[in-house]
């Protein structure tokens, strides 16, 4: 006879199983499709080349821009501007910036007033350059990250339609050795992954600022812009995923975690988070309670490993078939233990989103 603890750590075990298998195989495997329907030409794109403004914040953090600039700046399209905002950089970057300019006329340079230090310096910051441009069509990406292709503001751009318009590109980061920087890798990966599958579902709410496109109608309606711009579900939102088109970036620990504190979230993600949490704890306690009755309960064990080993494989497919049409770095038999770490570093963050209040903490960030 089947007991009360068993029936409710099956129908738990069930319900989160459930709720999962609708994450990865109604949402998160959306970007692979669209994919596939760009591969067979089913998607359509706007024939003409809008100008375009590319906008950069640079805050007070040496970057190559030797290396990155001349990339951005050669890019294959027909009429862009390329604006750095400066944040206090180093005197070797600014004299970079005086010789590139002379040798790039579309290269333009402004920086924020030292008196300014006590406001919310990126938001000053991109409304300057945002002021500076001259175009309506507005690129988004950031002094850590860089191009793969020369037709990387092209095929954003090829999106751009409607005066409301956003384009939500992806951004990866750079796979490097070392347990915990993977890790990162894995999970920058699949937050982008949640905000365009999101996306392609008609539900926009965020997108990186390493790889977007809005108009400025669009970003002056906007109350805020910090490393995510809200995005409103009544923009057009378009998304881009193709391989040339991905934004590499070399995000470092400190600023992946600032990230991870300010990320936002919808009701969605937090359904699909807490699921997974119960998913893991239920599928644990089933076969604890399996293996300490386990010649009247081979059930248990079995329902909990069937389900475990399904959800596995899902994320097998999804992840990595995505990252392949992406050309990114795919993960195997680390993703259960990441899948883990992932569950423990949310809970920490979602935490402390709770204890501390998240505005003054966004404030005292941007001011750095």
């Amino acid at each position: 006879m089947v007991s009360l603890i068993e029936i409710i750590l099956l129908s738990v075990l069930a319900l989160c199983f459930i709720t999962q298998m609708i994450f990865y195989w109604v949402v998160l495997v959306k970007p692979y499709c669209y994919m596939k329907s760009i591969k067979k030409g089913n998607i359509r794109f706007f024939s003409g080349f809008p100008p375009v403004s590319v906008i950069i914040y640079v805050r007070n953090r040496f970057y190559d821009l030797q290396d990155f600039l001349p990339a951005l700046l050669e890019q294959d399209y027909p009429q862009f501007e390329v604006i750095i905002v400066n944040d206090g950089t180093t005197e070797e970057n600014k004299n970079i910036l005086f010789r590139l300019q002379e040798q790039y006329p579309n290269l333009y340079y402004t920086h924020i007033p030292e008196e300014t230090r006590n406001v919310s310096r990126k938001k000053l910051g991109l409304a300057l350059g945002i002021k500076a441009a001259k175009y309506d069509c507005l690129l988004f990406t950031e002094a850590d990250s860089h191009t793969r292709s020369k037709d990387w503001i092209k095929l954003m751009a090829r999106h751009f339609g409607k005066e409301k318009s956003v384009v939500l590109g992806m951004s990866a980061k750079e796979s490097e050795k070392g347990f915990f920087t993977k890790f990162m890798t894995f999970d920058y990966f699949y937050s982008n992954l949640h905000i365009l599958s999101i996306a392609l579902l008609n539900h926009p709410y965020a997108g990186s600022s390493r790889n977007l496109i809005c108009s400025k109608t669009y970003f002056n309606e906007q109350k805020g812009f910090i490393r995510q711009l809200l995005v409103d579900e009544n923009a057009n939102t378009k998304v881009e995923l193709s391989p040339e088109s991905v934004i590499m970036t070399d995000l470092n620990d400190y600023d992946w975690k600032q990230e991870k504190y300010k990320a936002e979230t919808i009701a969605l993600w937090n359904v699909e988070f807490f699921s997974g949490f119960f998913f893991i704890l239920s599928v644990i306690a089933c076969l604890i309670w399996g293996f300490l009755y386990l010649p009247t309960l081979p059930y248990m064990v079995g329902a909990a490993v069937f389900c475990y080993l399904t959800r596995f494989f899902s994320q097998l497919f999804v992840v990595n078939k995505t990252a392949s049409f992406l050309k990114l770095e795919k993960f195997y038999l680390i993703i259960p233990l990441f899948d883990l770490l992932q569950i423990m570093v949310n809970l920490y963050f979602f935490m402390c989103r709770i204890v501390h209040k998240k505005e003054k903490y966004i404030f005292k960030y941007e001011k750095r």
